[in-house]
């Protein structure tokens, strides 16, 4: 077996690791946390942060006029905001948290307003029944959504609003982690690409976009395939992504491929079933072929880092049965068992615990 590790050193703004010693603000942040992301919510819908970059400071009265709240509301907002720091109270006046400004000089507000949108009106809701989900080894969270079907995307046809809500956030997460994805592996090196559970087609245009030859096909269900289309046409790229309906834990792979891509996508699912997949995607890749894995891992220790535990509250409680931000070695396990051997491990180290695992037949 061939085992290559590389690191992809980037800084992590927002993570502090130096020390595992649980003080006690520390610990009523855990405790009142769901009360402190009302207020980080509360301020994106409310446009506070935008309009504190806009004006880059104002006072509290100008503020409220803005907001178009009552005193008393506004009151209760600012101190909140200022309270965890996501703004900054000086004299009479209120400007942004430098972090929060510097994703505005970056561009990459939408990325992270999509996400607290994300995490507000469809995890929220959700992970109430995380400790049911616990207990009875299911999504419970899902009956927190209308609809027929057994996982969230399933119904989430059927609420059009809360899947637009989803989509936009999986396309601004993909925008932030698929320069890692782009920079670990060289994609020229392969024709003929499929992308399992491609979504909207985000990672597939950015894929095709950096590599001028590769061509790719995007396997999902129908509803889903529809709004990837459309993406599709808009960046003019139709003679190259191609997409296909299917099942691919019904259906088999279809083959002529050199490279299967899993994308944000073995998070989902058990480890019986990334097994399974990964089985198929096996049979059905020519030697030489290589599965790529690109996801948030957690570390083989099994004790951080933070935001793939705080995630996988997520995954235990509402998408499916099953799934987490699951270790390095456990995609090794599934791999070894599916039939690959020679496997490589890139840890990007970016913001998010991203990492990619290639495997070759």
């Amino acid at each position: 077996m061939s085992l290559t590790i590389k690191s992809q050193s980037k800084t992590r703004p927002f993570i502090n690791t130096d020390s595992k010693d649980l003080s006690v603000e520390k610990l009523n942040l855990i405790l009142f946390g769901h009360a402190a992301f009302q207020y980080l919510y509360a301020g994106c819908k409310l446009r506070v942060f935008e309009i504190l970059f806009e004006s880059k400071k104002l006072t509290k009265e100008k503020l409220v006029e803005v907001m178009e709240l009552q005193p008393y509301p506004a009151k209760v907002l600012l101190l909140g905001l200022s309270s965890l720091n996501l703004i900054i109270k000086e004299g009479d006046t209120y400007r942004n948290a430098d972090v929060i400004d510097s994703m505005f000089q970056q561009k990459n507000w939408k990325i992270f307003y999509d996400t607290v949108l994300f995490e507000g009106e469809i995890v929220y809701k959700g992970q109430i029944d995380f400790l049911a989900s616990l207990h009875q080894n299911r999504n419970v969270g899902l009956r927190r959504f209308n609809g027929d079907g057994d996982t969230l995307y399933k119904r989430l046809s059927q609420n059009p609003g809360l899947q637009s809500v989803f989509y936009n956030y999986m396309g601004s997460w993909s925008k932030l982690s698929n320069p890692l994805l782009i920079d670990s592996v060289d994609f020229s090196q392969f024709g003929k690409v499929l992308d399992v559970g491609g979504g909207d087609a985000t990672n597939a245009i950015d894929i095709a976009e950096a590599n001028a030859t590769v061509k790719i096909t995007l396997l999902d269900i129908p509803d889903t395939c529809e709004i990837a289309e459309a993406n599709i046409a808009k960046y003019e790229l139709s003679s190259r992504i191609d997409v296909k309906p299917g099942n691919f834990f019904k259906d088999q792979f279809p083959k002529g491929y050199d490279c299967i891509l899993f994308i944000h996508q073995l998070v989902i699912w058990t480890l019986e079933e990334n097994t399974e997949v990964l089985t198929k995607a096996y049979h059905a890749l020519e030697p030489g072929g290589k599965v790529i894995i690109f996801s948030s891992i957690s570390s083989d220790s099994e004790d951080g880092p933070l935001m793939a535990a705080l995630d996988s509250v997520y995954f235990m409680s509402l998408p499916a049965d099953g799934g987490m931000i699951y270790p390095w070695k456990d995609y090794k396990t599934c791999l070894l068992k599916a039939g690959f051997s020679k496997i490589e491990y890139i840890d990007c180290q970016g913001w998010t615990p991203h990492g990619v695992i290639i495997a070759e037949k």
